[in-house]
């Protein structure tokens, strides 16, 4: 028998896969609903995990204490969860265009905004 947490992080696994093929075939508008969704930095998918990695910190600080796992593990997932806080912090910002973008009517690709090529700019932290 398969233990529940087992189960659970298997099907969670395969949804987000599924969510990434419809993501991949997605038109503008649907795809910024997916976004939106995904990267709210509080229900999305980037918080929820943000939180989970979170909770994963304490539960390795308790066990790291107890000397039961090694004390950079606590170390690494606390990394871990501020650096996807900060990301999903990052991400918020953008999500009244996720919203917009995916309000719209219909985006028609004739008119002459919809084909005019954009410059592309993107951002990112340098180690």
């Amino acid at each position: 028998m398969t233990p529940p947490a087992t189960a659970l992080t298997g099907s969670i696994t395969r949804q987000l896969d599924q969510l990434s093929a419809h993501l991949s075939q997605a038109g503008p508008q649907q795809a910024a609903q997916i976004l939106q969704q995904v990267l709210d930095a509080e229900n999305g998918v980037l918080g929820r995990l943000s939180a989970l990695v979170g909770t994963g910190t304490y539960v390795t600080k308790h066990h790291a204490q107890s000397s039961l796992f090694p004390a950079e593990m606590w170390l690494a997932l606390g990394r871990t969860a501020n650096t996807l806080h900060d990301l999903a912090l990052d991400l918020d910002e953008h999500q009244e265009v996720f919203e917009e973008i995916a309000s719209r009517r219909a985006l028609t690709t004739s008119s002459p905004t919809a084909t005019r090529a954009t410059a592309l700019v993107a951002r990112g932290r340098h180690r």
